[in-house]
């Protein structure tokens, strides 16, 4: 994957690169330390799909930027070509670069945590070793969906289990709720009727709940799982279900 070992060679950029959680959607959810660093930074850097799509994380934060702020797109393209999505990686790590060696602090936007399935991620393996990088954390849409529907995740010794669902297979996923408490599923939207059947299958119905677009206006709780059969849900949807019965006081 052209990883860097970034160790400890030697600064040889004035600027640093912010990797900043802008929190799952609702701009009260921003930390005090993620508005800092973006009132402050010279560049704010957001990933799109393609060039005209509009940035989730950007419209986050929008409120809160300084008209002399630089602004720029980065092009993470949802295409099947390896080669092309590492090309637009390698060129969105350039472009950023480039302002860091100018001196200019970036603060490139998230949504949910820089470190939890994020755009941010994929640029840090094509930056060479200097560079200056801090990371500050976000409200993931795991906890906010969780706090969204007062659903407990997990507690004394019970585990938890997160993984996208449009990459699992049913089998895989049998084993994944045979041996943990509790299973967040991401990424549900294109796959959602097919969870369904496993969970009823399972058994685990009446214990799954759908979370869309959880902090944001409109935002809905479908429970049991199987209400949600046949809807159209948003991207921004989750399924969280408990695999053991009266264990997280539900």
């Amino acid at each position: 994957m052209d990883e860097v070992d970034r160790g400890a060679a030697p600064q040889l950029a004035t600027g640093i690169l912010y990797g900043v959680g802008v929190g799952p959607g609702d701009p009260e959810l921003i930390t005090l330390k993620a508005l800092h660093v973006i009132q402050s930074a010279h560049v704010i850097a957001v990933p799109v799909s393609h060039g005209s799509a509009e940035s989730y994380a950007l419209g986050v934060v929008a409120s809160c930027l300084r008209p002399e702020q630089h602004l720029i797109h980065l092009h993470f393209p949802m295409v099947h070509d390896i080669h092309a999505r590492r090309e637009s990686r390698r060129a969105a790590a350039e472009v950023v670069l480039e302002h860091i060696r100018l001196g200019r602090d970036v603060a490139f936007l998230t949504e949910g945590d820089p470190l939890l399935h994020s755009t941010f991620i994929y640029i840090l393996s094509y930056l060479p070793p200097g560079i200056s990088i801090e990371v500050i954390p976000g409200v993931s849409s795991i906890t906010a969906a969780a706090a969204q529907a007062v659903m407990p995740l997990v507690n004394a010794d019970q585990r938890l289990a997160v993984l996208p669902a449009v990459f699992e297979e049913d089998t895989a996923l049998r084993r994944v709720f045979e041996h943990f408490d509790t299973v967040v599923l991401l990424k549900v939207n294109r796959v959602l009727d097919r969870l369904i059947d496993l969970v009823q299958a399972l058994g685990l119905d009446e214990q799954a709940i759908l979370v869309e677009r959880a902090t944001l206006p409109g935002a809905r709780i479908l429970r049991p799982l199987s209400a949600s059969r046949g809807q159209t849900v948003h991207y921004l949807s989750l399924v969280i279900v408990h695999t053991k019965r009266d264990e997280h006081g539900t």
